[in-house]
């Protein structure tokens, strides 16, 4: 069994690049993640958890996933 109760009142930020799947993933994953306790950051806020989708399947993928860590 895993303790859950470490995502309890935390807070997260979801970042998706590259294809639809990419997408329905990150949402597979905030569903999951608002099931034991984290809701999703409102503007201003700081995040507790961040979560970065991406892909290297396409080269547009590639390139924003770059920028986004080099920013």
């Amino acid at each position: 069994m895993i303790d859950t109760t470490v995502f309890q009142d935390k807070k997260a930020v979801y970042y998706t690049l590259g294809c639809k799947l990419n997408f329905s993933e990150t949402s597979s994953i905030g569903k999951m993640l608002k099931d034991v306790g984290v809701r999703t950051v409102r503007k201003g806020e700081k995040a507790d958890i961040c979560v970065i989708n991406t892909c290297s399947v396409t080269e547009i993928a590639d390139k924003n996933a770059v920028r986004l860590f080099i920013a």
